[in-house]
């Protein structure tokens, strides 16, 4: 691996203990675009992560100077293969940390066979999203504000190496 990786620390499993430390990311992640404190609060329970699930579930942290700046996990669904809890710390926004994290999903997902992941967004997340090649092919509702839809996309893995 390269001097990028060393410096930044690289994509590794979250632990258990990263659990709080995780749910406040994520909260400021989602008050970045401009949220109201209610419709946070209305967030809050989605947007938590417990120490179970962290075992459950395959959650991948992004650590820069010793501090997580970023995680996201892949959670089975039906047959498929989910992206959730992507969430880059604010500061860190812009500096490539999702490519990176987006990148290491890819390759995880990749690695266990799955051609394609789903992705509910947030609608400011689309984006990005798009602009790294997942295509929307619905919407879903929301779990915090019910009348809100989601955007939910595709993203179709590249299985030639």
């Amino acid at each position: 691996m390269g001097e990028a990786t060393a410096e930044v620390g690289g994509v590794r499993r979250a632990r258990a203990a990263e659990a709080a430390e995780l749910s406040e990311l994520a909260l400021r992640s989602k008050a970045h675009w401009g949220y109201d404190a209610e419709f946070l609060e209305a967030c809050r329970p989605e947007l938590t992560l417990t120490p179970e699930l962290i075992e459950q579930q395959d959650v991948y942290v992004l650590e820069n100077g010793g501090r997580i700046v970023g995680f996201y996990s892949l959670v089975p669904w039906k047959s498929e293969i989910e992206l959730c809890h992507f969430f880059v710390d604010p500061p860190a926004i812009g500096r490539g940390v999702g490519r990176q994290l987006w990148d290491d999903a890819v390759e995880r997902a990749r690695a266990r066979g799955h051609r394609r992941f789903l992705i509910q967004s947030d609608p400011n997340a689309e984006g990005f999203y798009r602009k790294l090649g997942a295509e929307r092919i619905g919407l879903v509702p929301s779990q915090a504000r019910p009348g809100r839809d989601l955007p939910l996309l595709v993203y179709a893995i590249d299985s030639g190496e």
